[in-house]
């Protein structure tokens, strides 16, 4: 490449650094005065509610840094679970091993036909049925699973290719009565397969928490440690990580655990929450005298329950 094509090379390309600057910043001017008009409209009252809002929003990002920098939180996002300790971040560790993942795909065989079946009932012979059939026949049970859960495997397995293959055969309409009792027929052989997957993520989650407790010394009764769970929203009662660090942290420190639904892939939302719920806790405190009252609808007073059963009878 010759001088003068490097040249304008450079010299175009500066240009176009240079454009892109000046457009940044006149972006970020038009944002800001964007801000400042619509700022110089409100009226005072929604100035003060603005600077609240400002202020609550800075001080649940200072409350996340303090946590991290300062205590412990353990953070369960899914099968991944992380501690932050005195502002040193963990790396990641996976809380389900190779057998949990095989014994709940296993367990959800049935589900699945269920599914299939009832979702395909005018057209048993359609291309996912038999796919997955073939998928069904040539499946090779992991090394992972122990005997003692390998029995419900196979009845579950072999139950599920009876039903299927005899549902294919008909090419009619679904028996409801018999797919309900082959789903119950299988109860205590999912439940077998359940057991051994929750004890398993239980086993591998514990091993990590005993190691992080040997290697930073913190103290799981420790007032100050707080934990973050982020889970699905639905069967919530009786979470197996809840519930586990309900026993870790001891009764006493329950209010601790905070358990968050859906947000697995914005944990940057989760912390606002985090931060938000222990403020809150704080500004109870300070305005009620009561930790509780703020996650309560703060609107919800004694009065406000008067007029509602003055305004809808019994």
């Amino acid at each position: 490449m010759s001088y003068s094509i490097v040249f304008k090379h450079l010299f175009v390309t500066r240009i176009l650094i240079g454009l892109i600057v000046v457009c940044a910043a006149v972006a970020t001017n038009y944002v800001d005065q964007q801000k400042r008009a619509a700022l110089s409209d409100l009226t005072s009252i929604e100035k003060l509610n603005q600077e609240f809002r400002h202020q609550y929003k800075q001080a649940t990002e200072a409350f996340w840094r303090s946590q991290i920098e300062n205590g412990s939180v353990i953070m369960v996002n899914g099968n991944s679970i992380t501690l932050f300790h005195k502002g040193v971040p963990s790396s990641s560790s996976q809380t389900s091993p190779a057998v949990y993942h095989h014994l709940k795909s296993i367990a959800h065989i049935p589900m699945t036909i269920r599914f299939l079946l009832i979702n395909n009932s005018s057209t048993l012979m359609n291309d996912t049925l038999k796919q997955y059939w073939q998928n069904l026949n040539n499946l090779q049970i992991p090394e992972s699973i122990q005997s003692k859960e390998k029995a419900s495997v196979d009845h579950i397995v072999s139950e599920s290719q009876k039903l299927l293959r005899e549902e294919m055969d008909k090419k009619g309409s679904i028996d409801r009565e018999m797919l309900r009792n082959f789903c119950q027929s299988l109860t205590h052989d999912l439940t077998i397969l359940l057991d051994a997957a929750a004890i398993a993520q239980l086993n591998e989650m514990h091993e990590i928490i005993q190691d992080w407790m040997r290697e930073y010394n913190f103290d799981p009764k420790d007032p100050s440690l707080k934990v973050l769970i982020i889970g699905p929203r639905a069967a919530r009662e009786k979470n197996l990580h809840a519930t586990y660090f309900e026993r870790l942290l001891g009764d006493e420190r329950t209010r601790n655990i905070v358990y968050i639904e859906e947000l697995f892939r914005d944990e940057e939302k989760a912390r606002s929450i985090f931060s938000s719920w222990f403020l809150a806790r704080e500004l109870g405190d300070s305005f009620f005298n009561d930790k509780d009252r703020m996650h309560r609808d703060l609107l919800m007073t004694e009065s406000a329950q008067k007029h509602i059963n003055q305004l809808i009878a019994s």
